[in-house]
């Protein structure tokens, strides 16, 4: 059970590793694209602003605390947007990696964390994954692996199954799981 543990914590490393290393890239890529989303929130703060100002102007109290709300609203709608492109692009890459990369990936993945006896849940879309790599794969690894006739319907990735439980190597899930443990510090490094 602890080894399970320290495996699983190990491939979260290399997942988190490998995304923020494709954070750090698409935030170094995207420069215009975040200028363009923090110009809209200036924009946005300040019609809000506007909007409070007018409203403070024309209205009682509690007026003003209802844009005050909505101002919040816009700018929460915002920020969210401005992580949500962060960690878009991060599944983009990840989903872009050329074939070489990407079996490269899945290898060291499977590598560690499949167990014996494991069949391999592939995408239905995923032609990258066949029986031929998964029975090298699995003699490489010395262990019994198969790849199932069962297709997922996820974009990349994979999902071992076995009869005890299936561990998610789908992108869908290791990006999800990546925002997940990182947002904060993606907030911060955005300065939202």
């Amino acid at each position: 059970m602890q080894g399970d543990k320290r495996l699983i914590d190990d491939i979260l490393a290399t997942a988190k590793a490998a995304a923020e290393a494709a954070v750090n890239e698409a935030t170094e890529n995207n420069t215009a694209a975040l200028k363009k989303v923090q110009a809209e929130l200036d924009a946005q703060r300040a019609q809000a602003e506007a909007e409070i100002k007018a409203a403070a102007d024309r209205e009682r109290a509690g007026k003003v605390k209802l844009g005050e709300l909505e101002a919040g609203k816009i700018m929460l709608d915002a920020k969210q947007r401005c992580v949500s492109a962060v960690y878009d692009e991060v599944y983009k890459k990840l989903v872009g990696l050329s074939n070489e990369k990407y079996l490269a990936l899945m290898k060291k993945l499977i590598s560690r964390t499949c167990e014996d006896g494991d069949e391999i849940i592939a995408s239905s879309a995923d032609k990258s994954i066949t029986d031929a790599w998964v029975k090298k794969l699995g003699g490489e690894l010395k262990k019994k692996l198969s790849l199932s006739a069962e297709r997922g319907e996820f974009s990349r990735g994979v999902i071992l199954r076995n009869p005890k439980y299936d561990k998610s190597l789908t992108f869908d899930d290791i990006v999800a799981e990546l925002k997940e443990r990182t947002v904060g510090d993606t907030v911060a490094r955005l300065g939202l």
